[in-house]
């Protein structure tokens, strides 16, 4: 990709972020994880100059973000429920950070991709 390309790319990301509602960001978020996750997924996990550990790292750090951004006042169940469902795949990528194993990371993909399929309805507004 050419440095104008990149540029062109960037600005249009930064566009779409800074007019996105919150369904939006949420959305855009989980949908780095899971890139995140997926980019793990194809690297060897025992080689240390893999991005492995790296792209993990950088799905963990998404998923506290996004736990941290939980606002109990309108819907404290669905807060608590929601916290539980990033708390278990925090925990989830932890272990494969820990271990360099896929199949913990593999488990959190399966809740954050859940997760997405929630936002994505709710900013289509078909939830």
């Amino acid at each position: 990709m050419s440095t104008g390309s990149k540029e062109a790319a960037r600005a249009y990301r930064e566009r779409a972020i800074e007019g996105a509602g919150p369904a939006r960001l949420v959305r855009l978020m989980l949908e780095g994880a899971l890139r995140a996750i997926d980019r793990a997924a194809g690297a060897d996990a025992r080689d240390p100059r893999s991005c492995f550990l790296a792209e993990l790292t950088r799905a963990d750090d998404i998923v506290s973000e996004l736990a941290l951004a939980i606002d109990p006042q309108h819907a404290p169940e669905l807060a608590r429920q929601t916290a539980a469902l990033y708390d278990f795949a925090n925990a989830r990528l932890r272990t494969a950070i820990a271990r360099r194993e896929a199949a913990p990371a593999a488990e959190a993909r399966q809740v954050l991709a859940r997760l997405h399929d929630a936002w994505r309805r709710l900013d289509e507004g078909q939830a």
